[in-house]
């Protein structure tokens, strides 16, 4: 939380709910690879534009 603090005001533009911690987890590390880096990218690009 406190690294967050040190840079306020932040917007949210993409957010992902799971079912339980274990859903999360896994998708978290998805998202971290290369493959999920550029996924998430294209993801916001093209929502953020319509």
């Amino acid at each position: 939380m406190f690294y967050i603090e040190s840079r306020l005001p932040v917007k949210l533009v993409y957010f992902e709910g799971c079912l339980n911690k274990e859903d999360a987890y896994n998708r978290e590390r998805y998202l971290k690879t290369g493959m999920g880096k550029r996924y998430f990218k294209n993801r916001i690009k093209r929502g953020l534009t319509g």
